[in-house]
């Protein structure tokens, strides 16, 4: 009896937000600490060398992959926004952009193939084309997993969002070690091609679960034939301000580690990168807790009510996660280092504890972007495109050693938290919040009242 009675408090607890948020959250540590072991194994299986030309490609992903995050937001809170207004039938749309995501995956193939030299020149991996060639193509299969995440976030599906967020993380792990061990037998010198190319394997297999996922539990009734879905250009012209305000804030999270595979020796670049993905940590605990923050201060906003609750749960939840591992961080940097990738990564060591307290600054910012844009206020654009100007003119300057490299970024980080989360902190909702035009869906051409097909 008392078991059952827990077992109700804690699936009691799970239908709150703070449960809500929680449960995404834990998700993203789960995916981190996987990431982790993703690149604790492949420091080692590919040694410092080729850990660094990885740690460059997967930092230029990264810039495209919170650009997808961007695209998830905008789905999300162009779904709630749908649904509040009485579109019963969101897949329709999923469905749409699914089709024309595939299209553009294949575009983007084919253009990687053919300008794999000019990428790998500008992403520093010279050595490498196959896998600065597989770039494209992954920034778009992880566009389509970002929409689909996204229809399920603001489809309120907040368990099957936890659930791709970890499943993510072990396909990539499994994928790679698959990879890594089969590529060099193909082709000699392949390891780090293979090493990246887990991630388009990867998100090809959660997308296929994820659209499956919405088709089992959100299509309510056949569309007519009739009906014209939005175009995903249309979404992504109606929130093109939530898109840029988080590539913004991925640029703020990811040059450094490209910069610093450009300005580095390879040893001082591969330590700096292992840094700079111990300190990331952070940030992934803040994406878990955004994905509740999005939808539910976007779903307050439309209805007149106010969300700035939201706001402060998220930031005090972020505090208590974040707080210990920065301490860590300034405690045994050079063992947290050794430990997880080698005797040879704690070179930077002195620069955890700095891009600790920079990711952790700039989670601040990430929550305080995604509140801004679910209320419909957009002034924090200006001060974050100058501040990202200004770290990358900074940061391109030679002579700097790692320390003060992620003095730097640490700075930066410092005056974005700030700025944005006075705005977001003394915001209210725009006037127009409730009314603010989005691309409308075509009404549905028949009853709906009828359940799940």
């Amino acid at each position: 009896m008392p078991r059952s009675s827990s077992l109700q408090r804690l699936q009691a607890l799970r239908a709150t937000e703070t449960g809500r948020a929680a449960e995404l959250a834990a998700a993203s540590m789960l995916n981190n600490a996987i990431q982790l072991l993703f690149t604790v194994l492949l420091a080692r299986l590919l040694g410092k060398t080729g850990y660094a030309s990885l740690a460059a490609l997967v930092a230029a992903f990264l810039i495209m992959q919170v650009s997808g995050q961007a695209i998830q937001a905008a789905a999300a809170r162009a779904i709630v926004r749908w649904t509040a207004q009485g579109h019963h039938e969101p897949y329709r749309e999923v469905s749409a952009w699914t089709r024309q995501v595939l299209v553009l995956a294949v575009v983007l193939f084919v253009l990687g193939v053919v300008f794999r030299a000019p990428l790998a020149q500008l992403i520093g991996v010279d050595s490498h084309r196959g896998a600065a060639g597989l770039l494209p193509v992954t920034g778009a299969l992880w566009l389509l997993v970002c929409l689909q995440r996204g229809a399920l976030q603001g489809l309120r599906d907040f368990d099957a969002v936890a659930g791709s967020i970890v499943l993510e993380a072990v396909l990539r792990l499994v994928a790679a070690l698959v990879f890594v061990t089969v590529a060099p037998i193909v082709w000699d010198g392949t390891e780090v091609t293979g090493a990246f190319a887990a991630a388009p394997a990867a998100f090809a297999i959660l997308a296929f679960g994820m659209d499956r996922r919405l088709r089992r539990l959100h299509v309510h009734g056949e569309v007519a034939a009739g009906d014209r879905p939005t175009p995903l250009s249309a979404l992504a012209r109606a929130e093109g301000t939530v898109i840029l305000s988080l590539l913004l804030v991925a640029i703020m999270q990811n040059v450094d580690t490209i910069l610093a595979k450009r300005e580095f020796a390879d040893e001082i670049a591969s330590s700096y990168a292992a840094a700079a993905v111990a300190a990331k940590a952070v940030v992934w605990v803040a994406v878990g807790v955004a994905l509740h923050l999005l939808p539910e201060a976007t779903r307050r906003a439309v209805a007149g009510e106010n969300p700035h609750p939201i706001l402060r749960r998220a930031i005090l939840f972020l505090l208590l996660i974040g707080t210990p591992a920065i301490a860590i961080f300034v405690a045994i940097p050079g063992f947290l280092l050794r430990t997880a990738f080698g005797p040879d990564f704690d070179v930077a060591s002195e620069a955890l504890p700095l891009l600790g307290g920079a990711m952790l600054l700039l989670s601040i910012t990430l929550m305080a972007v995604q509140y801004l844009s679910a209320i419909g206020r957009h002034r924090h654009l200006v001060p974050l495109f100058a501040l990202a100007v200004v770290e990358i003119a900074l940061l391109s300057r030679q002579g700097w050693s790692a320390a003060e490299f992620a003095t730097i970024v640490l700075v930066g980080q410092a005056v974005a938290a700030v700025v944005t989360l006075g705005l977001a902190w003394f915001s209210r909702p725009a006037p127009g919040v409730r009314e603010e035009p989005l691309p409308e869906p075509a009404a549905p051409a028949r009853d709906l009242s009828a359940g799940p097909a």
